[in-house]
């Protein structure tokens, strides 16, 4: 069976999910002034919203006796348990103890999520397979890639 595997094919297989959250961008190290240069409207006092679209993309040899690379039903799990449930409907400077002491910009986001779904992944799955990018579109024009590098 899957012969055309006899030949390792390393692939990449994506999952996208979505989340509504808020942030505010303001570093408290800098003046009020400061801030509304360096963020503009994005430093204001309550924050603003984003309904985020997340992608996640796992690298790896397909598996010979699956076909599979990685069981996305698993990969959507674990992406709600990792990422829905902790950013979903929060405030990010507030509601989310990763973020705690830092300025919830997109990058910090991404990379945030890259080292929860990192850890989470280890526990879980085998060597062939790894993380390979998180994609997070901020809006339909913005989007922060982290590789982990």
């Amino acid at each position: 069976m899957n012969d055309i595997l006899e030949k390792p094919r390393k692939i990449y297989v994506t999952r996208q999910i979505e989340f509504n959250a808020a942030h505010r961008l303001f570093n408290p190290e800098l003046s009020d002034e400061e801030n509304r240069q360096l963020y503009g409207k994005c430093s204001g006092k309550y924050g603003h919203g984003h309904n985020y679209l997340l992608e996640i993309t796992l690298s790896g040899i397909i598996d010979r006796k699956t076909g599979y690379l990685f069981d996305l039903k698993e990969l959507k799990k674990i992406l709600e348990e990792e990422i829905v449930a902790r950013f979903d409907h929060r405030h990010l400077n507030h509601e989310v103890s990763e973020l705690e002491g830092h300025v919830p910009t997109t990058e910090i986001l991404a990379v945030t999520v890259w080292e929860i779904l990192k850890s989470r992944l280890e526990t879980i799955i085998k060597q062939e397979v790894s993380l390979h990018e998180v994609k997070i579109h901020e809006t339909g024009k913005n989007s922060v890639t982290y590789l982990g590098e």
